[in-house]
């Protein structure tokens, strides 16, 4: 308050004033919080592109297939050097205790330390083709590995297509369900006021009421299938389950449902131009020839070459090549200098008798080789299989979205007329509840036509690579 003498506020009014200004910070504060938890809250949004890109990131197949091809990547650098001669050194220090030849001393004694520090070097001249085969086949190999990664990849795309349809019918499910119950609710007021003023009756009113509780138990099973797809879509990218995710409306075009087939043979040709399952299983398969081919080579002589280059000493003493004294004592540097030689041989090595490795390594590999075989069939028909059913589905789409839109119109109009009949009374309910039936299920029909044509078409061009 204002002392009226002074002119001057006192002190009571001060602390009104400065409680409502803490007040009003508090509030101020509180709703930022609350904004700032909603937005938190915010579902986030799904795109297809973005799922596919992130799948593709995260999924463990195609990591797992990007190592394969590293491995196979190696195995061939292994492969091509091969030819090369290896190379390594040598130094060892002995102790012998024993009644032995001392070779560096010349002549026999009871004990000895010696040592023989060397450099080697061997190379293969012949070995029966194996290493030419052997690099062909880790070839193929990267080949395989290399065309893993995109049949990986293209699994992985078509996983997230099939479940982002699914998720976005289950939508479309959900939309027609809620105007369901929206226009029998309607119904069901209308009924109720017209029982009220006394030109109703409570059947009808008891119908519509159980249409009702039916469509909200319809619409709970449709939501908790979104769920359940929606889960699967977000399992498939290795989200965060605990969050809330939609998924973006899927718009689509009149020139995407309008858009011409080639016939089935063409696009299986276009496809197997692409088909990553298939060539890594004809790579594998090659692979497997050449692997059956090097194990033949097993049975053949090889031949090696050897070159050593070393030194030796001995405690017992080695001989001077100046004076071709023994000094029992000569110093370690001293006879690595006497010592030295050069060794060089020339190997041939025949395979007589096995027992029997060889011949089952052989046949191991020969087995291996109509495996490889066997699946690349496999892999041919599975290819062609999925492609089919693909295609099929696409047709049957195209054919369904053109008689759908057909029908829907008819039925709309019918919709109409009945529902004008059942207001003015001179229909019943259950011819009002057939036809909205017909219409909702046309509608259902379209939507699902309409989606199915553009994920099909998205999923047969994943197929023909592009």
């Amino acid at each position: 308050m204002t002392n009226p003498d002074s002119g001057e506020t006192s002190p009571g009014a001060l602390d009104n004033h400065t409680i409502q200004l803490k007040m009003r910070n508090l509030i101020f504060v509180m709703l930022a919080l609350v904004c700032l938890g909603l937005q938190a809250q915010s579902p986030e949004v799904l795109t297809l592109d973005a799922c596919i890109s992130t799948a593709l990131e995260r999924n463990i197949e195609v990591q797992m297939a990007k190592n394969n091809a590293q491995i196979a990547r190696s195995n061939k650098v292994r492969a091509m050097m091969s030819f090369m001669p290896n190379l390594q050194a040598q130094w060892n220090y002995n102790l012998l205790f024993g009644t032995f030849w001392d070779n560096v001393a010349a002549r026999q004694v009871t004990q000895q330390r010696s040592s023989n520090p060397n450099v080697s070097s061997s190379v293969g001249l012949f070995q029966g083709m194996s290493r030419i085969n052997d690099i062909k086949r880790s070839t193929y190999a990267e080949q395989a590995a290399t065309q893993g990664i995109e049949s990986t990849k293209l699994n992985a795309k078509t996983n997230v297509l099939s479940a982002f349809l699914a998720t976005a019918l289950d939508k479309e499910n959900i939309k027609i369900s809620e105007e369901r119950i929206a226009l029998l609710e309607q119904q069901l007021e209308r009924e109720v006021k017209r029982e009220s003023v006394g030109v109703g009756n409570m059947e009808t009113v008891y119908n519509f009421r159980s249409q009702v509780a039916n469509e909200r138990l319809t619409l709970t099973n449709l939501r908790n299938q979104y769920r359940s797809d929606l889960l699967r879509l977000v399992q498939l990218l290795r989200g965060d389950v605990g969050k809330e995710y939609v998924i973006e409306d899927v718009a689509v075009s009149e020139e995407q449902l309008s858009v011409g087939m080639a016939s089935f043979q063409e696009v299986l040709s276009e496809s197997f131009a692409y088909a990553p399952a298939v060539k890594s299983a004809e790579a594998a398969r090659m692979a497997s020839i050449h692997e059956y081919k090097s194990s033949r080579a097993n049975v053949l002589p090889s031949v090696n070459l050897y070159g050593e280059l070393g030194s030796r000493y001995s405690s017992q003493g080695a001989a001077n090549p100046n004076n071709d004294l023994i000094p029992e004592k000569a110093p370690y540097f001293d006879q690595m200098n006497w010592n030295q030689y050069e060794f060089i041989s020339l190997s041939v090595n025949v395979p007589i008798f096995s027992r029997y490795q060889n011949s089952n390594v052989i046949q191991n590999a020969k087995l291996n080789m109509l495996n490889a075989e066997l699946a690349e069939e496999q892999a041919r028909q599975q290819f062609t299989n999925a492609v089919q059913q693909v295609y099929l589905d696409l047709v049957a789409s195209q054919e369904n979205y053109r008689t759908a839109v057909e029908n829907l119109e008819a039925l709309e109009q019918s919709f109409d007329f009945v529902k004008k009949r059942y207001e003015t009374g001179n229909t019943d309910f259950y011819t009002y509840m057939e036809s909205l039936n017909n219409k909702n299920r046309a509608e259902l029909q379209l939507a699902n036509a309409r989606l199915s044509i553009v994920f099909r078409k998205k999923i047969l061009d994943l197929y023909k690579g592009e």
